[in-house]
């Protein structure tokens, strides 16, 4: 079984064939999806387009598949609902095609698994930047997995993801710690 299988593949807009000239009450009002925006929380940039891009636009439940190497892959939440995606991105939707049913989280995990990993290395192009072509992207073989193992390895994922949190901010809280020690020893202060 294909990704293309169970899911929807759509590239994001090349927003330079898409921007307005100008600002006019015609014009559509987007902000844009960015990577450092998303990681570092900061305002996401507005674009205007004389055309209506609704189809480019991320929902809650899709995934963004970062083209570019390192690949990265984003489950949409209620942060991304609503932005535009460019063509940095695919946009995977989940579907139903002939009652075959997938786990967002099972899928997701698969496509940042060294399975999957494995499977793309070998059609990555480009010499400084490596990307991944869309139709190899949907060319991705899928193990077919029954439902209720989806749900088991998803509550595994999820359960991992939230211990891989915990770690992190117990060491950099450790960190905090024992630079604080240091310092007061350094200083003369026991």
């Amino acid at each position: 079984m294909f990704l293309e299988d169970i899911t929807k593949i759509n590239i994001g807009i090349v927003l330079r064939r898409k921007e307005a000239m100008y600002k006019s009450k015609d014009t559509y009002d987007y902000k844009i999806f960015n990577l450092k925006n998303y990681e570092e929380k900061i305002e996401y940039e507005d674009f205007y387009s004389e055309e209506n891009l609704d189809n480019f636009i991320a929902k809650k439940g899709d995934l963004l598949f970062r083209l570019a190497f390192p690949i990265k892959i984003i489950e949409v939440d209620d942060e991304i609902e609503g932005l535009l995606i460019n063509s940095q991105y695919c946009i995977i939707r989940m579907c139903d095609f002939d009652n075959l049913t997938y786990n967002i989280d099972f899928v997701k995990w698969f496509l940042e698994s060294n399975m999957a990993k494995n499977q793309l290395e070998k059609y990555l192009i480009g010499t400084s930047v490596k990307t991944v072509p869309v139709a190899k992207l949907r060319k991705l073989k899928i193990p077919a997995v029954s439902v209720e193992k989806q749900k088991k390895l998803s509550s595994l994922i999820n359960n991992w993801n939230r211990q891989k949190i915990l770690y992190t901010k117990i060491i950099t809280e450790k960190d905090y710690y024992y630079n604080a020690i240091i310092t007061k020893i350094i200083k003369g202060e026991e």
